[in-house]
């Protein structure tokens, strides 16, 4: 034992200090009780009581900082819950108390030494940060798609399961929450989180609709896209409407009115002898009938070389109709997909839908608002399966076809650091220089805060020399 006010090495029988004289009393009572609550989490630990461990071991710790032992138990039981953050810190504070003899360096290496299982923890956290912020905007099955890719990279990570069976909870699809929470509760069980919702999920009486109606159809009612995007049509579909309605008009009175009176007219001409006067009156009524319809047909065929001159000088290019097109068949492709089960769902036909169109192709601000929402809830995740695939292949020294998947990566999400630092590097495995030191100087300048620039300009400095 250390005294801790001098530091000097001395017998546990000791009550003073022989050195400095120091009442060692009360400070062995505080190490014993430390280890003691240690000794507790390691209990608890052995059991899967993670929660109840964590809190024995932070008494422990409080009570005595040094306490490596508690600490390096303390990394553990985190890396087991999917925190691999805290568990790092808590090894690196470890080596700091205790720089030699520490099994803190053993755990770190070990981390450390896979980079492709420390980079998945990492792309973890990341889609974790996402889907927390998809489901605050509302946007839960976006969230619920992040979080499955989250637990497919991190098996462990309990606070993916909680959010995971709360968004299913929302949505009242109570039995794949259930499913989650007893994954989680595998990892730890007795974490308080677990336990409420599954108290929740089992209360008989939790949600009663029959008292209140509305609250089923509320829950579906915000799920239902609004499809008034459909309407948003650009101008020149008014003028060709109004052409189509006036040309069915003059079909139906040259096909149906004008043969309908002449045939009365020669029915009144074969049944009219009996009063002379009468038919002559009728047949003069019918001839003003038949040149009144006639003028009227005149004055349409007028309108409708009007019309057609105002489409002529209406310049919209075929481009921009063609634009249009695009955009309505990306969003009733993005409503299908929408119907479709989580599992189920592919946004990447949408996205290289929209990926050509252009703000500056659309006159009406409803299509470019539309064409914004499309590529706000397709483009973050296309981006990230075409990261996804470009970093597998780099890692199966697959170079050239990383290059193609990381370029997808890049054009739908052109702030995705990590694609452009591995299209650095395959530029760099194929000993392509030139373009190598592009992307690495892409990284060093526009991501000066990046956790990449230190190894940027590493291989950078290489290539230079």
């Amino acid at each position: 034992m250390n005294c801790p006010k001098c530091g000097s090495n001395m017998s546990d029988k000791k009550k003073r200090c022989d050195r400095c004289g120091t009442d060692l009393t009360i400070y062995r009572k505080i190490l014993r009780v430390s280890n003691l609550y240690y000794n507790n989490g390691l209990a608890r630990a052995k059991v899967r009581d993670l929660s109840g461990a964590v809190i024995a071991l932070r008494k422990s710790l409080d009570l005595n900082k040094l306490n490596t032992n508690a600490r390096n138990l303390l990394g553990l039981i985190y890396y087991e819950m999917g925190e691999t953050v805290a568990a790092l810190s808590e090894w690196v504070i470890s080596k700091h108390f205790q720089p030699q003899n520490n099994e803190a360096d053993e755990y770190i290496n070990k981390v450390q030494s896979n980079p492709t299982r420390l980079d998945a923890f990492n792309q973890a956290i990341k889609r974790y940060n996402t889907a927390l912020n998809f489901s605050k905007q509302g946007s839960d099955d976006l969230a619920i798609i992040q979080l499955k890719k989250v637990i497919s990279l991190n098996p462990h990570f309990i606070r993916a399961y909680h959010l995971l069976a709360l968004l299913h909870m929302k949505a009242g699809d109570n039995e794949k929450a259930k499913k989650y929470l007893i994954k989680a509760a595998k990892i730890d069980v007795t974490n308080t989180m677990t336990l409420r919702y599954m108290q929740e999920l089992e209360a008989p009486a939790a949600k009663d609709f029959d008292a209140n109606p509305e609250a089923e159809s509320s829950n579906t009612n915000k799920i239902i896209p609004i499809s008034s995007y459909k309407e948003d049509k650009p101008n020149i579909m008014l003028f060709v409407n109004l052409v189509i309605g006036v040309i069915i008009g003059i079909a139906v009175t040259s096909f149906l009115i004008i043969p309908t009176i002449k045939k009365n007219i020669m029915t009144d001409d074969n049944t009219g002898y009996t009063d002379n006067a009468s038919s002559v009156a009728q047949l003069e009524k019918k001839d003003n009938e038949i040149s009144t319809l006639t003028s009227q047909i005149s004055d349409l065929n007028q309108q409708i070389e009007q019309l057609q001159a105002q489409i002529n000088n209406t310049m919209i290019p075929e481009d921009q109709i063609g634009a249009y097109e695009s955009l309505f068949t990306a969003t009733d492709l993005y409503f299908d997909e929408l119907d479709k089960a989580e599992s189920e769902k592919d946004f990447t036909t949408i996205a290289d839908t929209l990926a050509p169109l252009d703000e500056s192709q659309f006159s009406e601000e409803a299509a470019i608002n539309l064409l914004t929402r499309l590529r706000n809830a397709t483009y973050p995740i296309v981006a990230q399966i075409h990261y996804d695939k470009g970093h597998e292949l780099y890692s199966n020294t697959k170079y050239e076809e990383a290059l193609t998947e990381l370029a997808k990566a890049i054009t739908f999400d052109p702030l995705d650091v990590d694609a452009i630092y591995f299209t650095a590097r395959s530029y760099d495995r194929l000993e392509d220089k030139v373009n190598a030191a592009v992307y690495y100087n892409k990284v060093i300048t526009d991501f000066p805060d990046s956790n990449r620039v230190t190894d940027s300009k590493s291989y950078l400095e290489k290539l230079q020399q």
